[in-house]
Parts: structure tokens; C-alpha cells; sequence
């Protein structure tokens, strides 16, 4: 059958064809002789027979050259990848060659390396830790780095860091020294007095923790502030404005109680408030307000009781008041000075 005469049987139902497909392909010797019947009638001339299982041989033959195994696949692949690589390092290479680009690339460097060196230097000056200390005299209020404000009386120092990092804000003091602390409820301060601990939200509150004293103090004027021992942080106290919380290092113990000294804060203002009060506790805190040695000369004069409000007035006129009010005299001996009866 030439191929116009099977263009003409185009009548032909995809039954027929298919019987022809199977006997040219069908190898099976079981195939039914009605099948091979059909055949010979869709393609009786031998020739064209021949004619068309050749042509089919071909076409078998072109689909078998063109299958391409797998591994010869991969190694076409790696080939590709291998070439590509290369590419990329002439690529480079050729950049590098390139005046203009390795100046750019060591002015790059260069600026990443001052970047790095700027973000150790500024990290590690955070963390460096300021002193101020309070020798002769008192310190009166300065700022801390987040705005808290502090004043130390004599013989105290404090540390802290140039910038409060991380989740709190610690200081460390030794002596006495008066917080005013700003609000910060995400960020705790924290004082590390003596053996104590001290931490608050914002409030206002006096630390007395000499180094040679044997005992710590803290005594609240606002807010609320939590004193524990740093040797057992289970033992802890709540202070409230008016309480007065004392650790005592010899027992650990800590007390809590209410405060009765109406010039716990004098040092700093100078402000004193005597209501019949003992001339020998008068004189206890004369001693530490001015930093004076004062002595009564007759042990029946700490039996005077002095009632009177000085509001930062001078050492000198605050003995005047006392030696007109109780009718004694005062002595300065070797920068000392002396309380006596009126000869």
C-alpha cells in the first residue's frame, strides 16, 4: 500500500490500525489468525509490508540512539557546573587584576574592619565603670547615666558603668549616700552595699554602709525598696516609706523597723530637728553633720534636753543657740571642741 493509497483508506477504524500495529510489533506466535487476517487485508503486498517494517526498524533505531543512559547524564551535568565554578574564579580573578576594583575592595575592607573596632571599643567603654568619690566634703546630687540622681556624704565612693546594659542598673557603693531613682519597672536598680543587696523600681531612700561599720542601714522617704543579704538572698526585708531596715553582719539577721531619727537625712540638707531631745544625741549628730569632734566636759549635761529646728545654719551659731538655751560655754581645744558648765 503506497502512502496515498493509506491516505485514501482514511475510512479506515482505529480497530483495523491497531491490528496492523500488532502484527508488525507483536512478536507473540499466539497471535490469532483472524488479527493477521485483518493485516493482510489493510496491507496486502508484500513489498508494502517490508516496505513499512523497515521504516519502522528506522524509527526504533533513531529513539534507541537517542537514549541517553543516566550516568552519562550526570557527568554531562558536573561538566557543566565544573565549567560554570571556573567561570566565576577567571571572573574574579580578572576583577582583582583590575586596579580600580582592588582599591575599591581594600577601601571596603578597610571600612568594615573601623566598623568592627568602633562596635568592640564602644561595647567594651559601656562597660567600663565610672568612680566618683566624696573625700573632704559632701557631694551633692549628680546624675547617673539613666537620670537617677545621688548624693554622698563624706568618705563614700560609688561605681557604675558609663551606660546601664542589659536588664538592670547596678551600682556599688561604700559610705552613706542618698537615691533619688528614676521609674523604670523593666529595669530594676540595684545597689551592692556592704553585705547587701538594695533594689527598687523608683523611689527615694538613704544607704549607710561605712566599710568599718558592723552593720548596714536603709531607710526609705518614698516608694518602696527590697533589702536582702547577699551571703543568703532568701533573708529579705520590704521597706516603705518610714521604715528603716537594718543588716547586721556578725548574725546575718536583718530588721526591720520604724524610723525615729527625724535627721537621718541631715548630712546632706542640713536641716535639724531637735524635739526634747538629749543634749548627748544633739551632739551625735552635729558630729556627723559638720564632721567635728565634740565632747561635754560634765557627764550631768547629757541630761539637757534641746527642743529647736536649725535649717542649714552654721556649726558656730547652732553651739551659740546652745550655750544661751542651757546657759554653758563653749571651748575650742586643738579643733575640738568642748561643752562646759559656765565657771
Amino acid at each position: 500500500m503506497s502512502l496515498e493509497r493509506m491516505k485514501a483508506n482514511q475510512h479506515t477504524e482505529n480497530q483495523d490500525w491497531e491490528l496492523l500495529a500488532k502484527s508488525i510489533y507483536d512478536q507473540n506466535p499466539k497471535s490469532s489468525a483472524e488479527d493477521s487476517a485483518v493485516a493482510e487485508q489493510l496491507l496486502p503486498d508484500e513489498s508494502e509490508r517490508t516496505h513499512l517494517m523497515e521504516m519502522t526498524r528506522q524509527v526504533d533505531t533513531y529513539f534507541d540512539l537517542k537514549k541517553y543512559p543516566a550516568d552519562k547524564a550526570w557527568e554531562k551535568i558536573e561538566a557543566r557546573i565544573n565549567q560554570y565554578s571556573s567561570l566565576k574564579q577567571t571572573i574574579f580573578k580578572r576583577i582583582m587584576q583590575n586596579p580600580f576594583y582592588r582599591v575599591a575592595a581594600a577601601i571596603l575592607f578597610a571600612a568594615l574592619l573601623l566598623a568592627s573596632a568602633y562596635e568592640v571599643y564602644n561595647s567594651a567603654a559601656n562597660r567600663k565603670m565610672l568612680e566618683v568619690s566624696a573625700t573632704n566634703q559632701i557631694l551633692k546630687t549628680f546624675a547617673l547615666p539613666d537620670g537617677s540622681l545621688v548624693s554622698l556624704n563624706t568618705d563614700t565612693k560609688i561605681k557604675y558603668p558609663k551606660l546601664f546594659a542589659g536588664n538592670t542598673r547596678e551600682v556599688s557603693i561604700e559610705g552613706e549616700a542618698f537615691f533619688q531613682v528614676k521609674p523604670n519597672k523593666e529595669k530594676p536598680f540595684i545597689i551592692h552595699a556592704g553585705k547587701a543587696q538594695i533594689k527598687v523600681l523608683g523611689t527615694s531612700f538613704n544607704v549607710n554602709a561605712y566599710p568599718a561599720a558592723k552593720l548596714l542601714e536603709v531607710i526609705v522617704e518614698t516608694g518602696k525598696v527590697q533589702v536582702s543579704d547577699q551571703n543568703n538572698e532568701s533573708k529579705e526585708l520590704i521597706l516603705t516609706p518610714g521604715d528603716k531596715g537594718t543588716l547586721v553582719y556578725s548574725g546575718h539577721s536583718l530588721l526591720k523597723s520604724t524610723n525615729a531619727d527625724p535627721n537621718f537625712l541631715a548630712w546632706k540638707t542640713r536641716n535639724l530637728i531637735y524635739k526634747a531631745t538629749s543634749l548627748a544625741e544633739v551632739i551625735v549628730s552635729l558630729e556627723k553633720v559638720y564632721k567635728v569632734d565634740i565632747q561635754l566636759a560634765d557627764t550631768k549635761l547629757n541630761e539637757l534636753l534641746l527642743t529647736a529646728q536649725f535649717n542649714d545654719y552654721s556649726l558656730d551659731f547652732i553651739l551659740k543657740v546652745i550655750e544661751t538655751t542651757f546657759q554653758i560655754e563653749t571651748q575650742k581645744v586643738n579643733g575640738q571642741y568642748i561643752l562646759k558648765a559656765k565657771s
